[in-house]
């Protein structure tokens, strides 16, 4: 969802393109561009990953950048040259992301990565004068135009993902909302950040952290809602969910990301059917995702997750900025980056472009609806057609 506050939802709204798809145009098997072996100009244009390389989070990250480099050969490669990828490892620390990220920097014409948040933050004020693509970690703070011009968010922020919850409550013609978070922080922050954007409509009737469920429901169908927002715990939220419609309710009930796990199914039991989960695209729930999916499973032996879809992504775009600049130079990379031609489409949605602030323009987020015990996709919430 594109990021506006509240005065700007009822147009934004408006401008929403409702549908049942995934993503932008899937980039299909490639197609062979260049002879078996040879067509390549001499040297490489290497593109760098960031990220905890020990942690099964950071190899994702790795193999993601290198099924990108791989398919992008297999076209030709950038400027006529293949694409190297070279990975350092961070650490998951502040000290380990700079000292990374200053590696990188002086042989990277491009750098994709930041799983941890202390060291994406630290790797993108080291990394002035290079594009980095921070594809997993998405703290707003990380970046910012001042601090750190050539680095980029393509993660949407916990505001981002209550935004789109909210959109999709207004679109849904919700009335009355009740919100309940799990006692931790970054649910209860998800929590009030639904509640803060979401007034006057839907209203918000109710406010709840979960320590006894059976308390929290009574509280909750005390306040009459037509629909409650929950912003915790899978296998809590399940079990919340199924006391609800024990106890009578029969309104929506919509989750935040972290719901969108077996966990919750199983905790809800029947009750699950017909629940939604707000959650970015990944390659579980995006049918677009399909073709990337298969060629990372027989290339790594195992499905990937968002992070590998992200970092593929990444390198992608900072190989079209390449491109675009028609020659190795970061900052003329960077500044392409910011511009990439309209063609330029990926699986996450279509078009990627950055906010003033360096995070992503337009978030991934997907309303997804729970069939039986499947998460299928019942929206994009995308407002840039």
């Amino acid at each position: 969802m594109y990021r506006l506050g509240g005065a700007g939802l009822a147009g934004a709204l408006a401008a929403l393109v409702v549908g049942c798809g995934g993503g932008g145009s899937s980039p299909a098997a490639p197609a062979r561009t260049v002879p078996p072996g040879g067509g390549f100009k001499p040297g490489n244009v290497t593109f760098g990953v960031l990220a905890p390389l020990e942690t099964a989070r950071g190899q994702e990250v790795r193999q993601g950048a290198e099924l990108a480099a791989a398919d992008l050969d297999v076209r030709g490669g950038v400027l006529g040259q293949r694409v190297k990828i070279v990975a350092e490892d961070d650490g998951c620390t502040a000290g380990g992301g700079e000292a990374a990220a200053l590696k990188l920097r002086a042989v990277a014409a491009g750098v994709v990565g930041g799983v941890c948040e202390d060291a994406a933050k630290a790797a993108a004020r080291a990394m002035d004068g290079v594009p980095l693509l921070i594809t997993s970690a998405n703290a707003p703070g990380v970046v910012s135009a001042k601090r750190t011009p050539t680095a980029y968010l393509t993660n949407g922020t916990p505001y981002q993902s209550a935004l789109a919850a909210v959109h999709w409550l207004a679109y849904s013609r919700a009335q009355k909302l009740a919100v309940l978070t799990d006692d931790d922080r970054a649910s209860a922050a998800l929590g009030k950040e639904v509640l803060g954007l979401s007034a006057p409509v839907p209203k918000p009737v109710s406010e709840q952290v979960v320590e006894d469920v059976d308390v929290s429901v009574k509280a909750t169908l005390a306040a009459k809602p037509d629909t409650v927002y929950w912003a915790g715990a899978p296998a809590r939220g399940g079990e919340l969910l199924a006391a609800l419609r024990d106890a009578g309710f029969d309104g929506t009930f919509v989750a935040s990301a972290a719901s969108e796990s077996p966990e919750f199914i199983a905790a809800a039991g029947a009750a699950a059917d017909g629940a939604y989960v707000i959650a970015p695209a990944s390659p579980q729930n995006l049918p677009e995702a399909a073709d990337f999916t298969a060629r990372f499973k027989a290339k790594f032996g195992r499905e990937p997750g968002s992070d590998a879809l992200q970092a593929y992504e990444g390198v992608r775009a900072l190989a079209q900025a390449v491109t675009q600049s028609g020659k190795v130079e970061p900052e003329r990379n960077a500044t392409e980056l910011t511009q990439l031609d309209p063609s330029f489409e990926t699986l996450l949605g279509g078009e990627l472009a950055f906010a003033s602030d360096h995070t992503v323009k337009y978030d991934n987020n997907l309303v997804l609806r729970v069939d039986g015990t499947a998460f299928v996709v019942e929206n994009t919430l995308r407002s840039d057609g």
